[in-house]
């Protein structure tokens, strides 16, 4: 059964040791409930590196951006319509960097800046509801409350 935490370093130990006193690779992954692959995994790893302890997952990953913060500050506040495209072109053009829409958002996000959404990309509303009146006035008024 896959699990979505690591094992534990006792664990790993006690698969380490299992194999030492003589256990097959199959036979560890029948005791200890985890399969031949990670028997195998852990005594490569053993005997590779000595490190049985467990990688670290998420949380470690830094924006490419990160270097940039103050060049993404300084371009919204000299022009805070500027659109998501026009930044990663900027990006690209001064830095020499390509970095994807969603992550220039999220970065832009995490730093608490807004900027201007592209209008293209806005939902269409019928001449019906350009009023900007909502269903529910709209549906008042035709009662004649």
């Amino acid at each position: 059964m896959r699990t979505t935490k690591s094992y534990s370093l006792d664990l790993r130990k006690k698969v380490i040791a299992a194999r030492a006193n003589g256990h097959g690779v199959e036979e560890s992954a029948r005791i200890f409930g985890i399969s031949r692959r990670t028997v195998w995994r852990y005594c490569k790893a053993h005997e590779l590196t000595k490190n049985l302890k467990p990688k670290q997952r998420g949380g470690y990953r830094k924006s490419r951006l990160g270097l940039y913060e103050k060049s993404l500050r300084a371009w919204i506040a000299q022009k805070n319509d500027i659109t998501l495209v026009a930044m990663q072109a900027r990006i690209s053009q001064e830095y020499g960097l390509f970095i994807s829409i969603t992550a220039l958002w999220h970065q832009v996000d995490r730093l608490g800046l807004t900027y201007k959404k592209n209008a293209a990309r806005r939902r269409a509303r019928s001449a019906r509801f350009a009023d900007g009146a909502s269903k529910m006035e709209r549906g008042s008024k035709k009662l004649g409350h």
